[in-house]
């Protein structure tokens, strides 16, 4: 596995810690006395916090700042994605409407 640091995949923790909290952006912002224009821009992945603004995020969040780099579990989604989309690619008409419908199940189902 690639040991490089990804800022995406902190951004999507990052959404992913939020979420499970069930809060909004503004909500971690007011909790974490950060900017929501910045905020925004790391949970997004287009910019990383300071160290100042992570350590804010983090005790605003109150979670373990260790949580924010265990995406292990988003590096393996993104493989299945891609490996979904290369069997998908190669499938007939009738075999897409097929899984469509399977598919459709499922969400009937959950």
């Amino acid at each position: 596995m690639d040991e490089t640091f990804d800022k995406k995949f902190f951004a999507k923790r990052l959404k992913e810690i939020r979420k499970g909290k069930k809060l909004t952006q503004d909500e971690v912002c007011d909790k974490s006395n950060i900017d929501i224009s910045n905020y925004s821009k790391i949970e997004t992945g287009k910019i990383l916090p300071s160290l100042n603004s992570f350590y804010k995020i983090v005790k605003g969040l109150d979670v373990d700042a260790n949580e924010f780099f265990e995406f292990n579990h988003l590096q393996e989604e993104n493989l299945l994605d891609e490996r979904i989309r290369k069997i998908y690619h190669n499938y007939s008409l009738k075999e897409k409407q097929l899984l469509y419908k399977l598919m459709r199940s499922i969400e009937d189902y959950r």
